[in-house]
């Protein structure tokens, strides 16, 4: 269909994020169907605001990345981090559909904690102290 638009390596990469987002919807339903919180009428609304911004996104710079080089650059990039991004949700939600476990994604960053840099320093100040007070 888009083959006289788009140049092989495009057109492949569009489809196999596009299967991505695919994948991990039906992922998403079938374990809300499990969870039973499920609602068709929020359905819409899904498919509105999480699905079509990223195809509509994807089509339309795969569309221009024929045009320009520096929009092809751009599209490959946009597309692997939408891939890792879905790859990282597909995993996740896997997990809790076939075996109960949550998985966390490796794409998540976890946020410093801020404790555990002042109690080493608690503790060798304490230490520092301490041995001073030996020697003395």
């Amino acid at each position: 269909m888009l083959n006289f638009i788009l140049t092989s390596n495009v057109l492949v990469t569009l489809e196999t994020v596009l299967g991505l987002i695919l994948a991990d919807f039906i992922f998403g339903v079938l374990l809300s169907l499990r969870n039973s919180s499920f609602s068709f009428s929020k359905l819409p609304q899904f498919v509105e605001t999480s699905l079509v911004p990223y195809i509509g996104g994807l089509l339309v710079l795969a569309v221009f990345s024929n045009v320009n080089a520096e929009l092809g650059t751009l599209f490959f990039t946009i597309a692997a981090t939408i891939s890792a991004k879905f790859l990282a949700d597909i995993v996740t939600k896997a997990g809790q559909l076939f075996n109960g476990l949550q998985i966390q994604s490796p794409v998540t960053v976890a946020k410093p904690d801020s404790k555990v840099g002042t109690d080493s320093v608690k503790q060798e100040t304490t230490a520092n102290s301490t041995s001073s007070e030996v020697t003395q």
